[in-house]
């Protein structure tokens, strides 16, 4: 079964890309030597260190870019004195004009990095400083490619938007889960923002349609999507929309509120939706459609000008490191060829002895037993049994990390209208004040998607130990530089929660229950088979339709569900590569740690080495296990 994650920080980092305001201005600006009484700045200049320095520019560079991205902000939670008064209210830029200053600040971010000598640095400066500096570097060399959105930090994929990513799903997303609606205040920015959804959507249009006349244009079957995506989230009366229903659910509980103010709310945001967000939702169908006859179904990367560049570009950012294309794709058999061997024996100790790994895997499926009802009550069964997991494997987490997430989390349903185009299962990160929690979502379209021996490693990827173990640690780490909870190193984060499926067998979770255990096998077969056929794709020419055979033949999974995952790696090149790339990083770095370390080797402790500086690189994760090994010799 296909188990799939698209990150809340790799979304906003999609949206970050649209949504960079033209701010003028030298972002040096109120470093506290111009806000000191200049009888006191001598001494404070004295006692502060390089890192304290760092790190206070660090933390400009965070508010300057926030207040150029208050959708951002919002996800964040951060307070108005870091990304500016009413920012729940407004939108950034988008287009052309929001690329170039995209492209300015992150040239101004770099030279203002490479004024600290890394030697003078320690601790979380130190860590921060080796972030920071492949972060800007990384964005300053997708900047190179005149297409798509420029970037402040990492990386972005090659299109202005995709069935994936944008602010056409992005955008109602955030107002949906994550813009507060506690006060009166609260609804009037709510309502301000839902009134420029206009101006957000007529700029990507032209944006796309700017790129189409240079020969960039996402595959027909990707802009297709789209339309569906921007079409469906109109196919309801307006009063009937959630970004109407969440105003009404709202203002019920604001005491400050007269009923009459209340009434208005519900009436505002109706009309604002007729009004406004249904025209730009149909206007961006109609530019996507008009896009059509200027595409093909061509999937891969190398459709475009300098499209074997960026995809070794892109291979790089998602932790290939200079591995080639050819070299990823080589290692995707390799891994595909050893996990279907250790499946073959669990099968065959099954009885299962006929037909290919995949067809038997799925034939496992194909009993009505193992797959819950496609109904409401079917759904709902589903739900409560994920509560139960990530309930389960929390009672003995203790034993395995030094240090548990204080935050909460919940598992919902993908909403309705967006899942035809949303991945299988995602993860969204709580607020760093905590008021929101962590996400497990799930897309609950059709269960037969989702057999019973396959959701136990999709809780230990999505949940817990993988992804919020892994960004609420993050969040809560003192003293962490708000800069770096914007944007998300999947290689990282994903190489942690597929590493966490594994080490949920470790815990003991799979014990008699050898279903789970080859679900949890088909799972990191899944992600082997990414490597081949994201390479197959963008490097070895692939069409749609080759990848789509190889992932079901391979799998044994629906060709709906790898349809979807097919048409996800065609928009979003070398993504797909970092689940596996990562996972086998840190399993590297654990072997080599426990070799090393001998009987000294905690795996609490290890854990807390990888997990509690928050997300980096792979090289800056290795360069930092290496110190963390020499420290717990000493």
């Amino acid at each position: 079964m296909v188990t799939t994650v698209t990150h809340r920080f790799v979304l906003m980092m999609g949206a970050a890309a649209f949504a960079l305001t033209a701010c003028g201005g030298d972002d040096t600006a109120g470093t506290p030597a111009e806000t000191t009484p200049a009888a006191a700045q001598s001494d404070q200049v004295v006692q502060k260190t390089q890192s304290d320095l760092f790190m206070e520019m660090a933390e400009r560079h965070a508010a300057r870019y926030l207040k150029s991205n208050p959708e951002q902000a919002t996800s964040l939670g951060v307070e108005t004195a870091v990304a500016g008064r009413a920012y729940n209210a407004m939108f950034g830029e988008y287009g052309y004009a929001a690329n170039q200053d995209a492209i300015g600040m992150n040239e101004r971010f770099l030279e203002q990095l490479r004024r600290f000598d890394r030697a003078d640095l320690d601790g979380t400066a130190l860590v921060t400083y080796d972030v920071l500096e492949n972060a800007y570097e990384m964005a300053a060399e997708r900047n190179g490619y005149d297409f798509g959105n420029a970037a402040v930090m990492v990386s972005n994929g090659p299109y202005v938007l995709n069935q994936l990513v944008g602010p056409h799903i992005s955008i109602p997303q955030m107002m949906l889960t994550e813009q507060p609606l506690e006060s009166a205040s609260d609804i009037e920015d709510y309502l301000t923002r839902l009134g420029k959804f206009g101006i957000v959507f007529e700029a990507v249009g032209d944006a796309l349609v700017a790129d189409a006349n240079a020969g960039v244009v996402p595959p027909i079957f990707a802009l297709e999507k789209i339309a569906i995506t921007a079409n469906g989230f109109i196919d309801v009366p307006p009063a009937e929309h959630p970004l109407v229903t969440r105003v009404e659910g709202a203002v019920a509980g604001i005491d400050t509120m007269s009923e009459e103010a209340r009434t208005d709310a519900i009436a505002q945001a109706a009309e604002v939706v007729e009004t406004v967000v249904y025209p730009a939702y149909t206007r961006l169908g109609e530019t996507v459609t008009s896009l059509i006859d200027q595409s093909n179904d061509d999937a891969g990367i190398w459709r475009i000008q300098q499209g074997e560049d960026f995809y070794q570009h892109a291979l790089n950012s998602f932790g290939g490191n200079g591995m080639t294309a050819d070299e990823v794709h080589q290692l995707g058999l390799d891994e595909v060829a050893r996990i279907e061997a250790a499946m073959d024996e669990i099968l065959v100790g099954m009885g299962l002895t006929e037909g290919s790994v995949g067809e038997r895997f799925a034939s496992i499926a194909d009993d009505p037993a193992m797959v819950y009802p496609n109904t409401d009550e079917g759904r709902e069964e589903l739900l409560i049994e994920l509560k139960a997991q990530t309930d389960a494997i929390m009672t003995i987490a203790p034993d395995w990390f030094g240090t548990l997430p204080p935050q909460d989390m919940v598992v919902r349903r993908i909403p309705v209208y967006e899942q035809d185009s949303a991945p299988g299962g995602y993860y969204t990160a709580p607020s760093l004040d905590g008021s929101r929690p962590g996400i497990y979502w799930i897309n609950l379209k059709d269960t037969a998607d989702w057999p019973k021996q396959t959701l136990k490693t999709l809780t230990y990827h999505e949940a817990v130990p993988g992804h919020h173990f892994q960004v609420a640690l993050q969040m809560d780490i003192d003293n962490f530089p708000l800069i770096r909870n914007t944007f998300f190193y999947s290689e990282f984060g994903e190489g942690w929660a597929l590493y966490a499926e594994e080490l949920a067998a470790e815990m003991g979770m799979y014990e008699d229950d050898p279903l789970g255990d080859l679900g949890r096998l088909q799972s990191e077969l899944f992600r082997a088979v990414r490597l081949v056929v994201d390479t197959g794709l963008h490097a070895k020419q692939w069409t749609r339709e080759e990848a789509i055979d190889y992932m079901v033949a391979t799998l044994g999974d629906t060709e709906a569900a790898v349809t979807r995952e097919v048409e996800r790696y065609a928009v979003w090149p070398g993504q797909a590569t970092s689940y596996k790339l990562g996972m086998l990083k840190i399993q590297a770095l654990r072997e080599k740690a426990e070799a090393e370390l001998g009987e000294d080797f905690d795996i609490r402790t290890f854990h807390d080495a990888i997990l509690l500086d928050g997300a980096v690189p792979l090289p800056v994760l290795e360069r930092k296990i290496n110190t963390w090994i020499e420290t717990q010799k000493g």
